[in-house]
């Protein structure tokens, strides 16, 4: 770990432990080189990284997945966000056949995390920690990547990659400032590498204009240091997104359980991913900046990120069920505390389902409160796949009447073949918006077959001798 910080893996162990869980986890996790940094392109023969992607999903199950793709760490001195993004990368795993959320969600989603966009400039911000170099919080610690052409000044020269991506690309920055944003768009190998791999794994939805927001999924979450702020495009305008009332719903959902905020930028800045994601693809991007300046500024203490890895983990989760539908999910009823157990009665099994459908899990809510309308339970198929069959599901109280409504129901369970099955929980707004859905697993059990009566022949049968 990192002087002065434990809970902070160096670049070397991050990139070796990532890839050992694609080792232990074949068939769930893939170690992707998708380019190069600067020092890789244009150095010597020994310097520099590539640039890797920890493709997280079950390889073995088939359909049309969408894609969270979680990036850290374009700024490098951003510290939190990497072991962040490697802790949940290890939580899904370790969890994967135990948790039935998590199961779910690596057997239906694909989860992309790019964990140090900028490995040269984190390889020389441990150097500045070791040496004292790196300032209060991380203040005089490198932002930009080595680019050395940039500037004289070899502890300036670099390129701001946060500024160098296509949409809206904008030049004239001096090369020594941490504002560079490159000779062109696209200028630097990290940039243009991320961007192609964008293009891989995203749907391009802006081909149509305009376009069915409820038919988008996928979503970019760029995690930065610091601010406690979630930030949705644009980022280069003033002006109003299409969609910013659904990337703000986003965010505050996003937010729910945290610190931070969502917002729009404060600060206009050009060529960001965000912006390149969300404008060229129609995919919804934001970016979080985790911590505050309180916490420890671009180093974040470890005790405070400690304290807050829970709700990021649980952030995290969320942003993979939403990108089933981004735009839509968020702004509906979220199943909580979902409970299935078996019961016997009469000498039959019953399966019990309670959970709890909440509209109120936003960091900051709407007065008055939304209330659920419906609730549905499904099995093997998602609510929103073709071919599920919907059973409804009533609030305990017989009403729907309160943010936060108890939920109750005896699974219908007749027509299931004996083996595992998945249960998936949706709850809906009275206008039909259906919010972040939760899953769980029953196992039916073939039916015993009766025992067979002994037949034994006539002349073995004895009658037993009493002594008294």
């Amino acid at each position: 770990t990192l002087p002065d910080f434990p809970c902070y893996r160096t670049l070397d162990t991050v990139l070796a432990d990532a890839a050992s869980l694609a080792n232990a986890h074949s068939n769930l996790a893939q170690w992707l080189d998708i380019g190069d940094s600067w020092l890789k392109q244009y150095g010597s023969d020994d310097e520099g990284f590539d640039l890797n992607v920890l493709k997280l999903t079950n390889q073995n199950t088939d359909g049309d997945k969408p894609v969270l793709f979680v990036m850290s760490a374009l700024h490098a001195r951003d510290l939190s966000p990497v072991e962040l993004n490697l802790r949940f990368a290890e939580y899904l795993l370790d969890n994967y056949d135990q948790d039935p959320e998590v199961t779910w969600l690596l057997d239906e989603t694909e989860i992309h995390l790019l964990l140090v966009a900028n490995p040269d400039g984190r390889a020389l911000v441990e150097e500045q920690i070791a040496s004292g170099w790196a300032g209060t919080g991380g203040t005089d610690a490198r932002l930009k990547n080595l680019n050395a052409a940039t500037c004289s000044d070899l502890d300036l020269t670099g390129t701001d990659l946060r500024r160098n991506f296509s949409l809206e690309w904008t030049g004239g920055y001096l090369g020594c400032t941490n504002i560079y944003s490159g000779a062109s768009a696209l200028s630097e190998p990290e940039s243009s590498s991320i961007q192609a791999y964008f293009d891989d794994v995203f749907s391009d939805f802006r081909d149509e204009d305009p376009f069915d927001i409820a038919e988008v999924s996928g979503l970019l979450l760029n995690m930065e240091s610091y601010g406690d702020i979630f930030r949705y495009p644009y980022f280069y305008t003033g002006d109003d997104a299409p969609e910013e009332a659904e990337l703000y719903t986003l965010a505050n959902k996003l937010a729910y359980g945290l610190d931070a905020f969502p917002t729009e930028p404060t600060t206009q800045f050009h060529g960001t991913p965000e912006d390149y994601v969300y404008g060229e693809l129609g995919v919804p991007a934001l970016a979080y900046a985790i911590g505050s300046s309180s916490e420890g500024q671009y180093f974040m203490n470890c005790e405070d990120f400690e304290q807050e890895l829970n709700a990021n983990l649980n952030m995290l989760i969320r942003a993979a069920k939403a990108s089933f539908a981004p735009y839509s999910l968020p702004a509906g009823p979220e199943i909580t505390n979902l409970n299935i157990q078996p019961h016997i009665e009469n000498g039959q099994i019953l399966w019990q389902l309670s959970a709890v459908a909440k509209t109120n899990l936003y960091r900051f809510t709407t007065d008055p409160t939304p209330i659920g309308a419906s609730a549905v339970y499904s099995f093997d198929l998602a609510p929103w796949q073709e071919g599920a069959v919907l059973y409804d599901i009533q609030p305990e109280d017989g009403s729907w009447d309160k943010a936060e409504e108890a939920l109750f129901a005896e699974l219908e369970v007749s027509t299931l073949q004996p083996g595992q099955h998945r249960v998936y929980v949706q709850a809906a707004l009275e206008d039909g918006t259906a919010g972040l859905a939760s899953a769980g697993t029953i196992t039916i059990h073939p039916e015993p077959l009766p025992t067979p009566t002994p037949i034994v022949a006539e002349h073995y049968n004895y009658l037993p001798l009493i002594n008294k």
